[in-house]
């Protein structure tokens, strides 16, 4: 076989996605620009535009793997254009010198696909492609999971997918499949196809804990906070003791400000990990965010006893005694917060702002020069530098 017919074979059998970007590549190269692109039957329909002799052109392409009569195709092309669009057809078939030839529709054939590959430099992509199709065909099936999931580590999430598709089509373990494929799908931003093989998935193991999870995962990046709480709390009555589900749980339910429920799922949580800083941390938050001041300083003191220099501990405990106006104690606090990290500039920020509010404004001065001089884009701290210069004045 002659590289031409070896090169146009393997476009004929690569994969619909692989395929679509190699003709937009050979669409660009061209230069088109591209504003519209469908796939019908195996086809791809491109609107796009292109300069020619001075003046831009509007084009509706074609381009088909389907061995379609070369005429049937013309006239179907010529229906979609309208009086100020040319048509274009793109055919890895072999055209015939004296076919069909029509004033408003341009044909590309095999031989000149080939030659535009090649003047593109995309012969070696296009092997390289075919490679890849025909391992897919070598593969056992014990081997389509792992494949898909060596892929995915690297980066390579349409190979990936499609060996899950293989497993799937194989009956090679379908759950973790569709699992796979949610993963994939969370991870691309696409959520509702991941919600779609998630679900596939809950129908083979409705009791499975990590699907119900990464199903509330999903839920949750989506910004579908209570139908990511009904998933969480699936996997929960399934494993009550899943801390990482119980964490996501009271996470998302202080996202949604259901403060008394998130106190209770940290609670949960305290009850089989009672040393975990964060969660009194974040149980500490609920009850400030209730205007329960006394205990949430009694939760963050409890986060303190596990790490006296838990930053975000200290700075929500400054906060809870400004809610409760007790700046002096806020103050305090600060101090801790600037002597064990003297060199970050919201610490310098933090005491300054406390010491204004207390009228000490030259000590307040001090500390809103060094914020901005630790980070000279703190448009706050100049703010403040500007302001403490003038009631200095007088």
């Amino acid at each position: 076989m002659n590289k031409r017919k070896k090169v146009l074979k393997a476009v004929q059998k690569m994969d619909r996605d692989d395929f679509e970007g190699l003709c937009l590549r050979v669409l660009e190269d061209l230069g088109f620009e591209i504003s519209n692109l469908k796939s019908i039957s195996g086809d791809i329909l491109v609107e796009g535009t292109i300069h020619r002799k001075g003046e831009m052109k509007n084009f509706v392409i074609k381009i088909t793997r389907s061995n379609e009569n070369i005429s049937s195709a013309v006239e179907d092309l010529k229906k979609l254009l309208s009086p100020a669009t040319e048509g274009l057809l793109i055919t890895t078939d072999k055209i015939a010198n004296d076919s069909i030839l029509d004033e408003r529709v341009e044909i590309v054939g095999g031989g000149k696909l080939y030659q535009l590959l090649e003047k593109f430099d995309l012969l070696s992509e296009v092997e390289e492609l075919g490679k890849k199709e025909e391992s897919f065909k070598s593969e056992k099936k014990s081997d389509f999971i792992q494949k898909g999931n060596n892929y995915l580590a690297n980066g390579d999430y349409e190979t990936a997918q499609r060996f899950y598709d293989k497993a799937i089509e194989s009956g090679d373990n379908k759950a973790l499949a569709f699992f796979k494929k949610g993963e994939l799908f969370l991870g691309r931003g696409k959520y509702d196809k991941a919600i779609k093989e998630l679900k596939n998935a809950l129908e083979i193991y409705p009791n499975s804990v990590e699907i119900w999870a990464l199903l509330g995962d999903v839920y949750d990046e989506n910004n579908k906070k209570e139908k990511a709480v009904k998933a969480y709390n699936k996997a929960i009555e399934l494993n009550e003791n899943n801390l990482d589900v119980l964490k996501k749980k009271g996470r998302v339910l202080y996202e949604m400000k259901r403060y008394d429920e998130a106190i209770l799922c940290f609670e949960d949580i305290l009850d089989l990990e009672s040393n975990s800083k964060e969660v009194w941390n974040n149980k500490a938050l609920c009850h400030m965010r209730n205007g329960e001041y006394e205990e949430s300083l009694e939760s963050i003191n409890n986060a303190l006893s596990i790490d006296q220099k838990f930053e975000e501990a200290l700075l929500n405990k400054a906060l809870i005694f400004e809610n409760m106006g007790e700046m002096d104690k806020a103050l305090e606090v600060s101090k801790e917060l600037v002597e064990s990290l003297p060199d970050k500039s919201e610490y310098h920020y933090v005491r300054g702002a406390y010491l204004a509010e207390l009228e000490r404004y030259e000590d307040a001065l001090i500390h809103m020069n060094r914020a901005v001089e630790l980070d000279p884009e703190n448009e706050q701290a100049q703010m403040m530098v500007s302001a403490l210069e003038r009631k200095i004045r007088g």
